[in-house]
């Protein structure tokens, strides 16, 4: 068997409401590389498409990938070519998971992590549609201990009564994701508004094109803020670096920022300039969800809810309940696949 790579459609129970806009369904990749499996999410408003994507990986030459020693874990991701984002993390992903399968551990413990140091991860309330549309998601989300709400409707003080009535109707700590959509100015002047909520973080306030814009926001805020953390602003190392003192952690994605070695350095390069690091993820399934989890215990804050959402998820991993992540004590990734449903 040499490599496989397909489409992966997975449909999502209700509507996903950001401010980048609504989904119903995401198309991802799936990747094989004889026995491992790997996952690309495809986020739309980082520009990669289906059609691309696919592309790329049915270019890329199996046999440049399979090395002769299986073992040899660097070699055969240096061959991994040039190309979007999600595709690599894609091969990286199968390239690990094949890996500690012939090794025959879980990849976590070829890492040397310790599950337990795993932290709780958030679940994610979308932008509502209106009050009775946030209460139902309340509902379906109240024995959880972390909530990441996401923020960005276009106007502040909507922005803010959706937090008011998080923070009234539930004991969960919140944390909240904009996904870029304030200004500079209108996160100036709500992120002070925020303070009485006790807020675990702030992802992405502001729009990710120009890092001056960082500068200007930390000028115009208060000291005492909760940490600032770079999502769309951070792609790769070197993002990181020129975020130093801007923002105060990162948030990964393995599609975002090519696989799961690229997250390790960036991971690496965020604690030596003290930053924290939240592990996060797009609408994935359990192939790319766990992929991701085997990284948590090097996390301050995990965000690793995206598989829960959907109707079809074609595989089972990591285990999620009320936030507590349960690694597989499988080798390799520990991911196996869903039996069809007949009948």
């Amino acid at each position: 068997m040499g490599l496989i790579a397909e489409s992966l459609t997975l449909n999502l129970i209700t509507p996903f409401r950001i401010a980048h806009g609504p989904a119903s369904a995401r198309h991802n990749v799936f990747v094989q590389l004889e026995e491992g499996l790997g996952e690309g999410g495809l986020i739309p408003h980082y520009g990669h498409n289906l059609e691309e994507t696919l592309a790329y990986l049915h270019s890329v030459e199996a046999d440049t990938l399979l090395t002769n020693d299986p073992l040899v874990l660097a070699d055969a991701l240096d061959t991994i070519p040039p190309g979007p984002a999600p595709a690599r993390a894609a091969l990286d992903i199968a390239l690990h998971d094949r890996w500690a399968k012939k090794l025959g551990y879980p990849l976590y413990r070829l890492w040397g992590l310790n599950p337990h140091h795993t932290p709780l991860s958030s679940r994610t309330l979308s932008i509502p549609e209106d009050e009775a549309d946030l209460r139902r998601q309340l509902q379906a989300v109240k024995d959880w201990h972390v909530l990441k709400v996401k923020l960005g409707t276009g106007d502040l003080d909507i922005d803010e009564e959706i937090l008011r009535l998080v923070h009234q109707e539930s004991d969960a700590r919140l944390c909240i994701d904009a996904n870029g959509a304030w200004s500079v100015d209108e996160a100036a002047q709500i992120i002070p508004r925020l303070l009485p909520y006790n807020l675990l973080f702030i992802e992405q306030p502001i729009s990710a094109e120009k890092f001056e814009a960082w500068q200007r926001l930390r000028r115009l805020l208060p000291a005492e803020v909760p940490p600032l953390i770079a999502d769309e602003s951070i792609q790769q190392p070197r993002d990181v670096s020129a975020l130093a003192g801007l923002a105060d952690g990162i948030s990964i994605k393995l599609s975002k920022v090519g696989g799961l070695r690229p997250a390790q350095q960036m991971i690496a390069l965020a604690r030596t300039l003290g930053m924290q690091v939240l592990l996060s993820c797009t609408i994935e399934s359990s192939l790319g969800i766990t992929a991701a989890a085997h990284l948590a215990p090097l996390a301050d804050y995990t965000d690793l809810d995206g598989h829960l959402d959907l109707v079809n998820d074609p595989f089972v991993g990591v285990n999620l309940e009320q936030g507590k992540l349960t690694l597989p004590q499988e080798p390799g990734l520990g991911v196996i696949r869903r039996l069809e449903q007949t009948g």
